[in-house]
């Protein structure tokens, strides 16, 4: 057995691993957004609104395309270490080659040509899954992770895709608030409980 077990927090089992010494030392989320079948109007004119904001603000937000992997890797290399990183929410390197393995969508924010903020999305069968999402120092509190996670959704919405989940490190308030402000609801708590030593 590992000396760290990541676990749901209503799960039986993490109660007993506390009861018996284990410590918890990071906790997680996971998220989820539905949208109706057809999506409700109003949720799709506040989505939009969320993109309609950061254009208002100068920023073009669309999707990507393999050639800016290269901006989006050099964005996610100079956000890295502001990621937290814990036993469930550990985040590899994104590469150019990284990203084309992943086979993500990416959606982004640019100014006057240069690529500050990005989200990727995974589509799947069940549900469209965020990959990830940063934003470059000198752009944040601006609204561009909202922005740039509602053009997504927007897009996959379009497509048919009516599920998509999220999830983050409990510490990261920032990315908890920016994905309720998009529509997401948690819907699970994750704990990362270590042995006693």
């Amino acid at each position: 057995m590992s000396g760290t077990r990541v676990l749901r927090a209503d799960d039986p089992e993490a109660s007993v691993l506390r009861e018996g010494g284990w410590r918890v030392v990071a906790e997680s989320w996971g998220a989820r957004l539905r949208l109706g079948d057809p999506p409700d109007p109003l949720d799709l004119a506040r989505l939009r609104g969320l993109v309609a904001t950061a254009a208002d603000a100068g920023y073009d937000v669309r999707e990507l395309t393999a050639a800016d992997r290269p901006a989006v890797a050099g964005l996610e290399a100079a956000t890295a270490a502001d990621y937290p990183s814990t036993p469930a929410t550990d985040a590899p390197a994104r590469t150019v080659d990284r990203l084309a393995e992943l086979g993500v969508r990416c959606f982004g924010a640019r100014a006057e040509g240069r690529l500050v903020a990005v989200t990727a999305v995974l589509g799947g069968s069940e549900r469209v899954e965020t990959e990830f999402t940063s934003v470059a120092v000198d752009h944040r509190r601006r609204g561009l992770a909202t922005a740039v996670k509602a053009a997504s959704v927007l897009a996959l919405a379009d497509e048919g895709h009516r599920l998509f989940g999220t999830g983050g490190a409990a510490v990261n308030a920032g990315s908890l608030a920016m994905n309720a402000a998009v529509g997401y609801e948690v819907t699970e708590r994750w704990l990362s409980l270590r042995r006693p030593e």
